[in-house]
């Protein structure tokens, strides 16, 4: 079973030229250059497929978003520079699968493909520093801020949600297409559509993924 890998043409030719041939060489990768050859493998079940967006990019990080709506079977990596660790920590919260730091080596590239592709998440070496420094230094006033912000704000927003719109929330976090959320509560595919639309709007998300950690905060 093989790995395909896109990763962001921007990204790719700025930093990735001295690796992309190492992992080419490894046949358990398949090196997408543009995204019509990510898209004609997607049909093939049995690969993997992870891409690696430059997050210094805001269309990036549209594209993430879309293709978190779009596709049940993709992981994503987050690629930047020296972004503090609670940035870092949201672009996990939202859906990303991993963090690496634009200073990596082609080692630590292996242990970040080789992890978010077997289902585990992943922050770069630099970052797990800045996670532990924080955390030693703010571990009360860290712990306890975020959770009495972001819980009590979520479960207001969560709150506002009818039933109907919660059945539908459960069933995208399943990872259900819109048209099979439509077929198991008996509407039309329009309907969910209409009806995400509006769910978002109340939990102000943008992306499955993000709506997920939200909704099961």
């Amino acid at each position: 079973m093989g790995i395909d890998i896109y990763i962001s043409n921007h990204t790719l030719k700025k930093w990735f030229l001295t690796i992309i041939g190492e992992l080419e060489l490894n046949h358990e990768y398949v090196i997408h250059k543009n995204l019509e050859s990510l898209y004609s493998s997607i049909l093939n079940v049995k690969s993997k497929r992870l891409i690696i967006l430059d997050v210094e990019d805001e269309i990036s990080l549209e594209y993430f978003k879309t293709i978190t709506l779009t596709f049940n079977n993709i992981q994503t990596i987050a690629l930047g520079l020296n972004k503090p660790i609670l940035e870092v920590l949201k672009y996990i919260g939202i859906g990303f699968k991993g963090f690496i730091d634009l200073n990596f080596t082609a080692i630590e590239v292996h242990q970040i493909i080789t992890k978010v592709s077997s289902g585990s998440k992943y922050l770069s070496i630099c970052q797990q520093e800045f996670l532990l420094n924080h955390l030693s230094d703010n571990s009360e006033s860290f712990i306890s801020n975020s959770l009495n912000n972001s819980i009590g704000g979520i479960k207001h927003a969560i709150k506002a949600l009818t039933e109907k719109e919660k059945r539908v929330c459960e069933l995208l976090i399943k990872g259900m297409t819109y048209k099979e959320i439509a077929f198991a509560i008996g509407v039309t595919s329009f309907t969910i559509n209409q009806r995400v639309k509006g769910i978002y709007k109340k939990l102000d998300v943008r992306s499955r993924g993000e709506l997920s950690f939200r909704y099961l905060s």
